[in-house]
């Protein structure tokens, strides 16, 4: 101890994690810190945690964030497709017809945990990505095509305002 009354030992703690904690936040162990002064009670344990990101999930306090993707015939004629949670359950979304490419839709309840309330969820927000297609077959480019002359071709498209697009 060289004279400070004091050794120094590597000690094993487990915490407990709360279920929705935040990036950032502590939490205090009380009695695992350093030793007291002159035989005083020991200091507080403060722990800091870091959240490592989601694959794909993107979080907003308890909500959480991702995109989608849906190919134009299921935006157009609407679908019904399963999404992922954060707990790996598997959700039935209702894609309705004509949704257009951006458009969030809200799975209540999927989200992250409030802390200290497991029961209380945020919710699970679905940003539409509507993918075009690249390259198509030989009927591929004719069904659309033909969905171009039934759907009438816009040549001269009248602008909108950007800050108008959702």
């Amino acid at each position: 101890c060289g004279g400070s009354g004091v050794t120094r030992k590597v000690q094993k703690i487990k915490v407990s994690i709360p279920a929705g904690i935040e990036p950032g936040r502590q939490i205090n162990i009380p009695g695992q810190g350093d030793a007291g002064v002159a035989g005083g009670p020991a200091g507080d344990l403060y722990v800091f945690v870091n959240v490592r990101p989601h694959e794909y999930f993107e979080r907003a306090g308890n909500d959480l964030y991702c995109a989608v993707p849906i190919n134009v015939a299921q935006a157009a004629l609407g679908c019904t497709i399963s999404v992922n949670t954060l707990d790996d359950k598997k959700v039935k979304l209702k894609i309705p017809a004509g949704i257009q490419n951006g458009k969030m839709l809200r799975l209540k309840g999927e989200g992250v945990p409030f802390i200290h309330h497991d029961s209380k969820k945020g919710d699970l927000y679905i940003k539409i990505q509507v993918v075009i297609p690249e390259k198509l077959s030989s009927r591929g480019k004719a069904v659309m095509e033909e969905l171009a002359q039934h759907l009438g071709n816009n040549e001269n498209p009248e602008p909108i305002r950007l800050s108008s697009i959702k």
